[in-house]
Order: structure tokens, then sequence, then C-alpha cells
């Protein structure tokens, strides 16, 4: 297992925060991100684009898990072992080479929702989510990576509390 989370980049643009992250492994079968920055705001609502650039199993799927975290100590060894964290969203769009998966994330009561909708080549999923303090973006995949492949994962929040970084 050699899976590679970068550090997440932090930008504003027009009162906007971009959060980015790039993932990569060569024979795994998650790829997940570090626990997101404190600016992040789960309170309010932030869309999570992940796109690849190549396959990323000869055979099988591969979609999009959200993790909570109440820790800056949280971290995920693999898709079922989090440490100070949960599985709160596991997505369920099959992510293809070339292919860009959009989330859009709401603040909700426990008990929210996910639905889904594929346009072109695009999935948009929609998640009704409680606020966490942090989150862990993973690529579950359910066979191993057929070859060394990235994910870049971008979250985006409209936030004009965050006064730049």
């Amino acid at each position: 297992m050699a899976v590679t989370s970068g550090a997440w980049s932090k930008t504003m643009v027009n009162e906007t925060a971009v959060f980015r992250c790039t993932v990569s492994g060569t024979d795994d079968a998650d790829l997940m991100t570090l626990i997101t920055p404190d600016e992040l705001d789960g309170s309010k609502p932030f869309s999570v684009v992940a796109y690849l650039s190549e396959d990323m199993t000869a055979a099988g799927a591969s979609a999009i898990d959200i993790w909570g975290c109440y820790s800056d100590l949280a971290s995920l060894a693999t898709a079922d072992a989090g440490t100070d964290c949960y599985l709160v969203a596991a997505l369920s769009g099959d992510l293809d080479a070339g292919g860009t998966q959009v989330t859009h994330v709401f603040p909700a009561l426990p008990g929210g929702g996910t639905f889904t909708q594929v346009v072109n080549s695009t999935t948009l999923n929609f998640v009704l989510l409680p606020a966490w303090p942090h989150y862990i973006f993973n690529v579950d995949m359910t066979a191993s990576l057929q070859d060394a492949a990235s994910v870049v994962f971008t979250v985006i929040q409209k936030n004009p509390d965050i006064k730049g970084f």
C-alpha cells in the first residue's frame, strides 16, 4: 500500500474558499485525503469536486465516501478503519477515467439523505449532512488500482467570513 495524501492548498477567490488536495496510489483499494482545513465550515454548504485522469480499476467500481471527523487528529487507514471519524455518506456514482464527480453538501439535521444525478460524464451528488468539524474524502474501490493513479479533490465554499489565508 503506497497512498500519498498531499497537504491541502488554500486560496480565496471572490469571498470563496478553494481547498485542493491531490491523492496518489499504486496498488491500493482506497485513496483518501487528510482531514480538511479548519477554515472549511461544515455549517455552510460546500461542493466537493473529484477529478481523475485515468481508469482506477480494470474491473470493479469506485465511488466517493465522506467521513465526518470530530478531532484534529482524525485519520483514515482504509475504507473501513477510521480514527476519530465516521462514515457519513457513501456515494454511489461510479468514477470513470477522465471523469469528474461533483458533490454538493448541505447542512442538515442528523439523518439527512443523498440523491445522485448523472449528466454526460459528470456525476452530481446532493448530500444532506449535519456539520462536522472536519471531513475526509475517500475514493472507495471494489478492486485495487490497476496502475498508479491520482485523484484531485477540490472543495469550494462561498464564505465571506473568511478574510484570506
